[in-house]
């Protein structure tokens, strides 16, 4: 039986905070002839990584020992930059460069009113955390995954919209080089993320079989470089990665710490 066959008998990084099928899958489409298409779906494939990442804190936080508390806590503040990284270039670069092309001001000022919905509850996710530098030893997971409950609809809701509005930049066509605007925001933020922390974290929960491989060459980042991220990148915090819900080539890989009455282990 395969690893990744294995791994999905097991309680994994799909849930409890579902999926988002991507716009291409959902529609059949193989192809890359339609940049906005192309854009919502790849968008959708950061925001399955950063829900990969949010569950797989969720699934085994309550299962951790206090040996690990420490690692687990590093690991969850990973997850929190990465977001906020992603959220923050949306904001101060992404979407202005597309309200400038367009010459529509505001245009995407809902994605941002959907972003200030969940930023409570991320704050106090990451005050939690940041707060126990020191008494490592108190983490409670219940009172994590309660923090969490508290904004994670808000944040499914707004992953899963927010494809629906790049889709709606279509009637712009050819005036809006979404496709060019895309890639800079892409290479924005694999060379802006915080090196050692949130970089790892991100390829670490990129699973490359996810509907059937269609993206297994995204992001379009040369083979050694994917390499250097989650395998040289990844070694000042080595021991936080045992949490993450994919290997370093982007295969699903068994949980760590997976919730009781599941299969676990490798088959």
């Amino acid at each position: 039986m395969s690893e990744s066959t294995s791994v999905h008998q097991q309680q994994w990084a799909d849930g409890p905070y579902p999926l988002i099928e991507t716009p291409k899958h959902k529609r059949g489409i193989t192809t890359n002839t339609d940049p906005y298409m192309e854009t919502a779906s790849t968008m959708c494939v950061v925001h399955n990584t950063l829900l990969r990442g949010l569950n797989s804190i969720y699934v085994q936080g309550p299962n951790i020992q206090p040996a690990d508390y420490k690692d687990f806590i590093g690991y969850s503040l990973c997850w929190h930059s990465a977001l906020h990284e992603h959220h923050t270039s949306e904001e101060e670069q992404f979407f202005p460069e597309i309200e400038e092309a367009v010459g529509e001001k505001g245009l995407l000022n809902g994605n941002v009113e959907e972003h200030r919905s969940f930023q409570e509850g991320l704050d106090e996710f990451s005050n939690y955390l940041e707060g126990l530098a020191g008494k490592e030893s108190t983490f409670d997971a219940a009172h994590l995954n309660e923090i969490i409950d508290s904004f994670a609809p808000a944040l499914n809701h707004h992953l899963e919209s927010e494809l629906e509005s790049l889709l709606a930049l279509r009637k712009y066509g050819d005036k809006l080089p979404i496709a060019r605007l895309w890639d800079r925001e892409g290479f924005r933020s694999v060379t802006s993320m915080t090196r050692f922390n949130a970089l790892p974290f991100f390829f670490l929960n990129v699973d490359v079989t996810h509907e059937n491989s269609l993206y297994k060459d995204w992001p379009p980042l040369p083979g050694p470089a994917r390499w250097v991220i989650t395998h040289v990148m990844a070694i000042p915090h080595r021991a936080y990665w045992k949490f993450a819900s994919c290997d370093g080539y982007g295969r699903p890989k068994p949980l760590y710490a997976p919730g009781p009455g599941r299969i676990s282990g490798q088959s």
